[in-house]
């Protein structure tokens, strides 16, 4: 095998590593000269009840292998929705994470992150050198958790659960569309009502097209030959010409997007240069479509909410919220 095609191999294999969706942690410990050390891990589970073991995996190229390498005990910190900037201040190599964090020493002084969702503080059991990795098997000695919800990783891009639940719930009492954006790759897939004759994101709830939930929306997809798994929130929005909320999901194909028409609705996929921006029934969904093209080039995706007012918020999957207006400045695309 050459060297290109194992450097495929090794992202082809970390792409479909991503698609089992983690939580976030921090691990950390206390090294040979009292210093407090961390590093975020995904590669988090238990082990047993009795006794109570945890471990964690800690890359052998961490500047903190070293430190847990050797330590006696160490601790497992669960984050929560609301530290994300904890988790990337820990993925990175700044020097001075505990002094950007708020923590307290655990039994022994291990660091125990105030604002974690659950913590482990353990004793290490047991570790073992597996590939490029040290597995680190702790015997919990103290925890604790909270009623928060917490941070998820999947395919690349943190999670938050909430989204979807508050979209929902916001969506209860008023009309309600669902729709998706799917594309191959290269082009997006779009799709008129013969009898509106108007280009929009695949779509239910609208215009007498059906029942808006999930699975209109799969049956909607179905009669044209698509299959999409509906992933994560993309986007919620207002549009007061519908005097509805719309919500659009992120749609991952199973398969070669292949859509077919039928006698109600006409489907294609158009290449960026192709989209007729001026169709006034793709207007709602101008904005968002744009910065979808933005976003898929750098593979760096993010949530876009209405806000009330100010044009909404994009909350970035690796980042904070950014207004709208000044997101698309600063992509230059109105």
């Amino acid at each position: 095998m050459t060297a290109a095609e194992e450097k495929i191999k090794r992202r082809e294999l970390r792409k479909a590593l991503g698609t089992f969706v983690t939580g976030v942690t921090v691990a950390t410990t206390i090294d040979a000269e009292g210093r407090p050390r961390g590093l975020t891990a995904n590669s988090f589970t238990s082990v047993s009840l009795d006794p109570p073991l945890v471990l964690v995996c800690v890359a052998g190229s961490a500047s903190s292998h070293s430190a847990f390498h050797g330590c006696k005990r160490f601790a497992v910190n669960v984050l929560s929705e609301t530290q994300q900037e904890a988790s990337m201040l820990f993925a990175s190599k700044a020097p001075d994470k505990f002094q950007r964090t708020a923590w307290r020493p655990g039994q022994g002084g291990t660091p125990i992150l105030n604002e974690a969702l659950g913590w482990f503080d353990c004793l290490t059991h047991d570790r073992v050198e597996a590939g490029d990795h040290t597995i680190l098997i702790g015997r919990i000695e103290d925890f604790g958790h909270g009623p928060e919800r917490p941070l998820g990783y999947f395919q690349g891009g943190y999670v938050s659960f909430g989204l979807q639940e508050a979209a929902l719930t916001q969506a209860r009492g008023q009309s309600a569309a669902l729709g998706c954006i799917a594309d191959d790759g290269e082009r997006i897939l779009l799709c008129r009502r013969r009898a509106s004759g108007g280009w929009t994101v695949p779509l239910v709830g609208h215009s007498g097209s059906g029942g808006a939930d999930k699975a209109a929306l799969a049956r909607f997809l179905a009669s044209i030959e698509v299959e999409l798994d509906l992933s994560f929130l993309y986007s919620v929005f207002e549009v007061p010409d519908w005097k509805s909320l719309c919500i659009v999901y992120r749609g991952r194909a199973r398969d070669r997007l292949d859509p077919k028409d039928n006698a109600e609705v006409e489907a294609r996929l158009f290449a960026p240069g192709e989209i007729p921006w001026q169709d006034p029934h793709l207007q709602p969904f101008r904005g968002m479509l744009k910065r979808y093209l933005h976003e898929r080039a750098s593979a760096r995706f993010g949530v876009y909410v209405d806000g009330s007012g100010e044009g909404g918020h994009v909350a970035m999957l690796d980042g904070p919220p950014e207004a709208w207006s000044s997101y698309r400045k600063a992509k230059q695309f109105t």
